[in-house]
């Protein structure tokens, strides 16, 4: 079931706003974060999560936003579109805002910096969950966080999912980066970037620092025929590439191959 383009113009421009507005329970500060999730967000998703789902997950992000010693630094146009989003790609939509919170707090809390949380968690969460990468155990790519969790291994989006969606809980702006074909043909592949003052990448679930990961020569040996897509929730005029779902165009993206070629080994 879906809007026509029409009628769902106008609940986004006209409706949103008064229903949110409506919610005397949220600070305005919270308000403003519900506005940009509904004005965002995609059409079936407008459609199927209730808004009870919406305002939990509005207020345990600001809430995480409180509690970590790099809280106050994020810009807000930083939290509202790579820390508050309950979703990225188009996993599943779990509800796993407030699970991966009490999870994984402690980790953040106990951090001095973003850099040193991720470095953390990235080790931390995927030994706490019991996930692991397997291209053919998986049951599919694009799995969400608890159906990694279920079959207990994923494919390198669903590892990203699982790690973003983990950073997020827990204060750090935190998206999904991925190329559709490497230009070497040898496959796609997809990872996760990290917000400290600037975007830095990791590969889900591997033991190295930021910046360093066992495909920074390939990547920076991209181009305009093999660009890089970084996601984002607000939209934009790109679409994120999914080689699981090509079809699906719904995911905003950014193009991010330049700050990849800077890595390029001299």
């Amino acid at each position: 079931m879906s809007f026509p383009a029409p009628i769902f113009i106008f609940f986004i421009f006209f409706l949103a706003p008064v229903i949110v507005s409506a919610d005397q329970n949220l600070s305005p500060q919270q308000q403003e974060g519900l506005a940009f999730l509904i004005a965002n967000m995609p059409s079936q998703d407008q459609v199927t999560l209730k808004k009870s789902f919406l305002i939990e997950d509005v207020r345990l992000a600001y809430q995480a936003m409180n509690e970590v010693p790099w809280g106050k630094a994020i810009p807000k146009e930083i939290f509202l579109n790579d820390i508050l989003p309950y979703a990225i790609l188009n996993e599943r939509r779990d509800n796993w805002r407030k699970d991966f919170y009490h999870r994984f707090i402690q980790v953040a809390r106990t951090s001095k910096t973003i850099d040193q949380a991720v470095i953390a968690l990235n080790k931390y969460v995927f030994d706490a969950l019991d996930v692991s990468y397997n291209a053919t155990k998986r049951p599919k790519p694009d799995q969400s966080p608890y159906e990694s969790m279920q079959a207990h291994y994923a494919s390198c989006t669903g590892l990203s999912i699982l790690l973003t969606d983990a950073l997020r809980s827990v204060g750090i702006p935190a998206r999904i980066a991925a190329i559709a074909m490497w230009p070497d043909d040898s496959g796609n592949h997809t990872w996760v970037e990290i917000w400290d003052g600037q975007w830095h990448y990791v590969g889900a679930s591997e033991s190295t620092s930021l910046d360093h990961a066992w495909f920074t020569i390939k990547a920076s040996q991209t181009d305009a025929r093999h660009p890089i897509y970084a996601t984002s929730f607000k939209k934009t005029f790109l679409s994120f590439p999914m080689r699981w779902a090509p079809d699906l165009k719904f995911v905003p993206a950014l193009d991010v191959t330049e700050s990849y070629i800077r890595f390029k080994v001299k």
